[in-house]
């Protein structure tokens, strides 16, 4: 009866260890006033963020929206005040177009550096806000 619970011990705790990755591929999101935008979920189950036209978009619960950030004096991410550009309606696509498009765009350096502090001083389990 002992080894059994050390098994389920053991496979509960391999699988709460292993964070699942985030959602791939081009996602809308909506903002609290309908308004939408185009990103990609990046990071993983324990850690994850947005990133649109180049940019780390992060989520305010206190109004609700999504909003551009920028890296500040001390490495941070910080909300801005701008918001993501809003998704442009265009003609239908098929689905095989939609599952094709793959980010174009990189990070720049600091940006990359402060999602990794973000990371780091988070913990796992939380996502940065």
């Amino acid at each position: 009866m002992n080894f059994l619970k050390y098994i389920i011990v053991t496979i509960l705790m391999v699988t709460t260890l292993s964070a699942m990755p985030a959602r791939g591929g081009l996602l809308t999101f909506t903002q609290a006033d309908g308004t939408k935008f185009e990103g990609y979920l990046k990071g993983d189950s324990a850690f994850h963020w947005i990133e649109s036209d180049s940019k780390v978009v992060l989520y305010n619960k206190n109004d609700k929206s999504y909003y551009n950030a920028k890296v500040n004096a001390k490495g941070d991410l910080e909300l801005t005040n701008t918001k993501p550009a809003a998704k442009r309606e265009s003609s239908t696509q098929n689905a095989p177009a939609l599952f094709a498009k793959k980010s174009s765009h990189k990070l720049d350096k600091s940006t990359n550096q402060a999602l990794k502090k973000m990371h780091k001083a988070t913990h796992k389990g939380n996502h940065p806000e």
